[in-house]
Order: structure tokens, then C-alpha cells, then sequence
């Protein structure tokens, strides 16, 4: 009896040393999910150690910070009154489930609150508006849908709301706008289903705004020219709407933005020429905004300018010389408009901080200018689909960071020069549909990163050049049957690239046998070796290539019996065999072995027998 007495005794001194924070923490760790999460929570432990536990002076539990712990539960019993001293929670990028519960905001002393990255449901809890020192609200990435908003209560104190990426609808939340929240400098609502109007009210509810992002929702109708009188306004996004009547004049005035975001949108009408005034301006997005419009020579003085983009619009007119005084610009798009002229060579030769060049599919004319060379930092150049003329400048070969260059569908004339061969970092060459001939230059081999190559469309001749023995990455090589002669034996070097995924030297000249390593190329997926002039039988092989979805081996003088090595291709989807010297029955595994197979040619062949 004496020592049950000393047991309930230690019991409960056990019992009095857990202080009521403790023990409500402890209560949320035991509905988690999953094998003893958070393991240093443990009375065994002092609170203020455990893990994302910041405690004050006197002991109180102040911060709780577990984002990214991989925490898997709801928060149903996380309030608790010990909480008295609690002013940050931060559990985001966890799997938190469930709703947010109205009791959390009996947690008077918060200020930082951070949900973001979950999957909690339901709506938004009104009672968080009764959070008096409420500072930062973040329930971005979640699947929450609307609060009741005409029961908030004002939030003077927020300055960050983030309520981005969940299942919100209607119209701008009238909560917002219904007092004068003169901290707030960050607010959030994009990846929604916002619609309606954006409010003219804005700059007087919100007027210390610095970010406000908008963007992936429905908002229609004219851009507000009010937004011009958010004067501390440094990041506006607006892009992904149903914005429409052109861009306001009045986006000139707003002095400190740095990003300016209106792309994919119905704006129409031009690009003013008062952007020119936005001195701190760094990136400028309006792609596919249906913008008809010049490019005005004031966005020559956007010299803080690193990244514009205005590609899938109307463009006209010529690239304005005056751009080139814009030397931090690293990323120069305007892809997909009606942009004609020449390409100012003084963009080259001052833009040396140049990472994108695209100014694919316009109607730009003349050479390339030779001061490319002094853009080293070039990492893709994108010329295609224009009207370009002349040589491959022999200087693309010094560019040591290019590793997309895409050139097709232009009039380029000439070869292709031995010195492409220096450009080392090249990944991704496309050169088709030019005017462009002789032999490919044997340097070529020394292209080591290359993954494409796309030749076709030309008047190249002559034998392809071998490759050396360096084991290069994938690469796909494309020809076509449009004017190339390529002749000789196809050199069985190409088996050396181990990752190679599509091979295209259809309409040549190749002849003699194909070389059997082909089979051992494991990534291949693509193997078009049709009207040439190979023969003798399709070699045969005990690998299995588990990739090959699709051959054309057609318009040859192959022969021999049906190619059994076929029976290794279970996921071939396209074999075409017409038009040779095959012979022999087809065999009835055809179906079986091969079972994703949609498109099978075995047209002008001497088959004989049952098809199966």
C-alpha cells in the first residue's frame, strides 16, 4: 500500500511538471498521422528544444515553425487557452487536411499566420477578421472557398494577405473594400475565380500597396486607370484575365514599379510610350495581349530593363536602335508579330548580357550581324520563321553558352561553318528549310552536348561525317526528303550515342546493310531509315529494346524472311516494311509480341500464306 501511494505521488508531481502548453501541444501531436511524427516532442524533453518550438525568456512557447515537416493531420485540436504568449505559426507545406477551425482565432496574440501549401477545405473563418494584431495571412495553395465576407470584421493591422491557389469565386472580395486597410502592402489573389470588374477603389483602400497579384482569374472589362494613383505600387500581375481596352497611359506614373505583368489578356490597342518613364522597371510580360503596335523608341529608356517580353501579339514596325541602350537586358522576346526590318547591330554589340534572343516567326530581313559574337552569355537564339538572308555568321562558333539555336525557315545561303564546331554547349540545332549546301562540316563531331539536329530542307551533299569515339549524349538527327543527298554507308559510329531517342536520315542515298547495333540502343524510340538504298536482310539480335515505338524501314532493297528481331519491340506502336524484297510468310506472333501495334505496312513485298 505504501508504495501504491508512492507511485500516485510521483504520478502526480509527473503530471505538474507538464506546463499547459506542453500538454496542448502534445494533444495536436496525438492525432497526427504517421508513425510517431515529430519525435522530439517528448516530455523527456525541455518544449522550448523540440523541433520549430522558439520560446521567450520566461519559457512561453512564442513561435511554432514546421513548415515543410511533413506533417499529416487536421488542426481541429490544435487551439488551446495555454496558448497566451503564441505570435507566429507557420505550418505550411505540410498535409494538413480538414477545414481551418473557427477557434483559432481565439489566439489573441497572433500576428503571423501561415497556411499555405496544404490541403485544408471549406470555407475562410470569418473570426480570423477578430484577430486584433493580426499582421501576415497566408492560405495560399490550399482548396478553401469563400468566407462569409460581410461578416469580417475590418483588419487594420494586416499587412500581407495571401489567399492565392484555392477555390475562391465572385467578385473582388468586398471585405477588402470595405475599410480603409492603410498597412497592407502585399496582397494576393491569384489562381482563382475571381470575375467581375477590378475596383476603381482600390488605391484608397489599400494605399501603401507594393504587390498586388491578380493573376489566373476571370477579371474582365478595362484595366482601372485609378491603379496609377498606387504610388508605392512595385509588383502589378494582372496577367491571365479578361482584361480588355488597351493599356493605360496613366502605368507611366507609377514611379517605383519594377514588374509589370498584363500578358494573356484581350488589352488590344497599343503600348504607350509613357512606360518609357518607369525607371526601375525590370521585367516587362505583356505576350498575347492582342497588342497592335509598334514598339515605341522610349522603352529605350527602361535602362533597369532585364526581362521583356511581348511575343503572340501585332507588332509592326521596325526594332527601335534606341533598345540597345538597354545593356542589362538578359532576356529580349518578341516572338510570334509582324516585326520587319533588320535587327539594329547595335543590340548586339551593347546587349552583352543577352541570355534569350527570340524573335522568331516575324518578317525580319537581312544578315545576322556579326556582333552576335559579342553576346557570350547567350544561352538560346531563336531566328526562325522570317525572311533572314546571307551566311551563318562564323562568330555563332564563339559563342561559348549557346545551346538552343534555331534558324529554320529562313534564305540563308552557303555552308554551314567549320567554326559551329567551337560552340560546344550546343544542345539544340536546327537549321532547316534554308537554302544551305555542300558538306556538313567534320567538325560537327565535336558537338559533344548536342541533343537535335535538324537539317533538313536543304541542298546539303555528300558522305555524313563520322563521328569520333567520344561518347556523345542523345542526339537527333533529321533529315528529310525534301533536297539533302546524303550517299554512302550510314557510318555505324551512330551507335555510340547510348541515349540517342530519335534517328531521321530518311529520302537519301545511304546504302549498304544496316548496322545491327542500332537494336542496342536502349532510350531509342524513333528509327526512319525509309527510301534509301540499303540492303540485304534486317539484322537480327537476342536484345530486348524495350523503348523502339516507332520504325520505317520502307522504299529500300531489304530482303530476307520477316525480321525477327521485331519480336523484342513490345512497345512498338508504327512499323512500316512496304516496298522492299521481303519475303517469306508472316508470322503469327505479329499481334502477340507486339500488342501496342497500331499502324503495320507491309505493302509491295513478296509475303505469301495466311495473315494472322
Amino acid at each position: 500500500m505504501k508504495l501504491f501511494h508512492i507511485s500516485i505521488f510521483l504520478l502526480l508531481c509527473t503530471a505538474k511538471a507538464i506546463n499547459p502548453e506542453t500538454e496542448a501541444l502534445l494533444r495536436w501531436k496525438s492525432t497526427l498521422i504517421g508513425a510517431n511524427p515529430l519525435p522530439s516532442w517528448s516530455i523527456a524533453n525541455s518544449t522550448c528544444s523540440w523541433s520549430g518550438i522558439t520560446c521567450d525568456a520566461a519559457g512561453h512557447v512564442t513561435k511554432l515553425h514546421l513548415s515543410g515537416f511533413g506533417i499529416h493531420g487536421t488542426l481541429h485540436t490544435f487551439y488551446s487557452a495555454a496558448y497566451q504568449n503564441l505570435i507566429k505559426i507557420k505550418l505550411n507545406s505540410n498535409n494538413l487536411v480538414g477545414t481551418i477551425p473557427a477557434n483559432i482565432s481565439l489566439l489573441l496574440t497572433l500576428t503571423i499566420l501561415d497556411l499555405s501549401s496544404n490541403n485544408l477545405v471549406g470555407a475562410i473563418s470569418y473570426q480570423l477578421g477578430k484577430l486584433p494584431i493580426l499582421v501576415e495571412v497566408n492560405l495560399g495553395n490550399n482548396q478553401l472557398t469563400n468566407p462569409e465576407y460581410d461578416k469580417f470584421s475590418p483588419m487594420f493591422s494586416l499587412k500581407l494577405l495571401s489567399l492565392a491557389n484555392n477555390n475562391l469565386c465572385g467578385t473582388f472580395p468586398q471585405f477588402i473594400l470595405n475599410y480603409t486597410i492603410v498597412r497592407m502592402q502585399f496582397l494576393d489573389l491569384s489562381g482563382n475565380d475571381f470575375s467581375g470588374l477590378l475596383p476603381d477603389s482600390l488605391p484608397e483602400m489599400v494605399p501603401r500597396l507594393r504587390y498586388l497579384d491578380l493573376s489566373a482569374n476571370g477579371f474582365s472589362s478595362v484595366m482601372p486607370r485609378s491603379l496609377s494613383r498606387l504610388q508605392k505600387l512595385e509588383i502589378l500581375l494582372l496577367n491571365e484575365n479578361n482584361l480588355t481596352g488597351g493599356i493605360p497611359e496613366e502605368l507611366g506614373l507609377v514611379p517605383g514599379l519594377r514588374v509589370l505583368s498584363l500578358s494573356d489578356n484581350s488589352l488590344g490597342g497599343f503600348i504607350p510610350a509613357s512606360l518609357g518613364q518607369l525607371q526601375l522597371l525590370e521585367q516587362l510580360n505583356i505576350r498575347n495581349a492582342g497588342l497592335v503596335s509598334t514598339l515605341p523608341p522610349e522603352l529605350g529608356n527602361l535602362t533597369n530593363l532585364g526581362h521583356l517580353d511581348l511575343a503572340h501579339n501585332q507588332l509592326f514596325g521596325s526594332l527601335p536602335p534606341s533598345l540597345a541602350r538597354i545593356q542589362g537586358m538578359s532576356w529580349f522576346i518578341v516572338h510570334d508579330n509582324y516585326i520587319d526590318g533588320t535587327i539594329p547591330p547595335e543590340m548586339f554589340s551593347n546587349l552583352t548580357n543577352l541570355a534569350v534572343f527570340d524573335v522568331a516567326k516575324n518578317l525580319l530581313a537581312g544578315s545576322i550581324p556579326s556582333q552576335i559574337g559579342n553576346c557570350k552569355e547567350i544561352i538560346t537564339l531563336l531566328l526562325s520563321n522570317n525572311n533572314f538572308t546571307g551566311s551563318i555568321p562564323v562568330e555563332m562558333g564563339s559563342l561559348p553558352n549557346l545551346q538552343f539555336l534555331v534558324m529554320s525557315k529562313n534564305h540563308f545561303t552557303g555552308v554551314i561553318p567549320s567554326h559551329i564546331g567551337n560552340a560546344t554547349s550546343l544542345k539544340f540545332l536546327a537549321i532547316r528549310s534554308n537554302h544551305l549546301d555542300g558538306e556538313l562540316p567534320a567538325t560537327m563531331s565535336a558537338l559533344i552536348n548536342l541533343v537535335a539536329l535538324i537539317l533538313s530542307g536543304n541542298k546539303f551533299t555528300g558522305i555524313i561525317p563520322n563521328i569520333d569515339d567520344r561518347q556523345l549524349p542523345s542526339v537527333k538527327v533529321v533529315k528529310d526528303k525534301n533536297t539533302n543527298s546524303f550517299m554512302g554507308e550510314l557510318p555505324s559510329a551512330f551507335c555510340q550515342l547510348a541515349l540517342l531517342q530519335l534517328l531521321d536520315l530518311s529520302n537519301n542515298q545511304l546504302s549498304g546493310k544496316l548496322p545491327g547495333c542500332f537494336w542496342y540502343l536502349k532510350d531509342l524510340q524513333s528509327l526512319d531509315l525509309s527510301s534509301n538504298a540499303f540492303a540485304g536482310e534486317i539484322p537480327t539480335s537476342s536484345y530486348c529494346n524495350s523503348s523502339l515505338r516507332s520504325l520505317h524501314l520502307s522504299d529500300n532493297n531489304f530482303t530476307g524472311c520477316f525480321p525477327g528481331v521485331l519480336k523484342n519491340f513490345r512497345r512498338l506502336v508504327i512499323l512500316d516494311l512496304g516496298n522492299n524484297n521481303i519475303s517469306g510468310v508472316i508470322p503469327p506472333w505479329i499481334g502477340q509480341s507486339n500488342p501496342l501495334l497500331r499502324i503495320l505496312g507491309l505493302r509491295s513485298n513478296m509475303f505469301y500464306g495466311n495473315i494472322p
